[in-house]
C-alpha cells in the first residue's frame, strides 16, 4: 500500500461542504470582521472551518465558507451585517480552487 501524501496547503480542506456567501458592494472586508466576532462570541469554530476570499476582483463582494453544519451556521450568519445570501448547493472542491486560483 502506498503511504498517504498530505495535500498541498493551497487544496481546500474536505472536512465540510464549502458555499459561496455574497455581501454587499464594497463591504466584504467589513462582514469578515463581524463574521469573526460572531464566530468567537457563538463558539462557531466547529461549524464555520474555515473562511476563504477569492483576490480576483470579479469576486470582490464573494466569501467562501468551509461549513460543517449549513443550518446552524446559517442561522448566525444571515444577523450579521451587510449579509446578502448563501448558496444552499454546496460548491465543488474544483470550483473553489478555480475560485481561488489554484488551477
Amino acid at each position: 500500500m502506498l503511504p498517504v501524501q498530505p495535500l498541498e496547503s493551497s487544496l481546500p480542506p474536505v472536512n465540510g461542504n464549502w458555499y459561496l456567501l455574497s455581501v454587499r458592494a464594497k463591504k466584504r472586508e467589513l462582514f469578515l470582521k463581524y463574521l469573526k466576532i460572531a464566530i468567537t462570541q457563538n463558539h462557531l469554530q466547529e461549524v464555520i472551518i474555515d473562511i476563504k476570499t477569492p483576490q480576483e476582483s470579479v469576486y470582490e463582494d464573494i466569501i467562501l465558507l468551509n461549513l460543517s453544519h449549513f443550518k446552524t451556521a446559517c442561522t448566525h450568519i444571515q444577523k450579521i451585517e451587510y449579509f446578502q445570501s448563501i448558496e444552499r448547493k454546496p460548491l465543488q472542491l474544483e470550483q473553489v480552487s478555480r475560485m481561488m486560483g489554484s488551477l
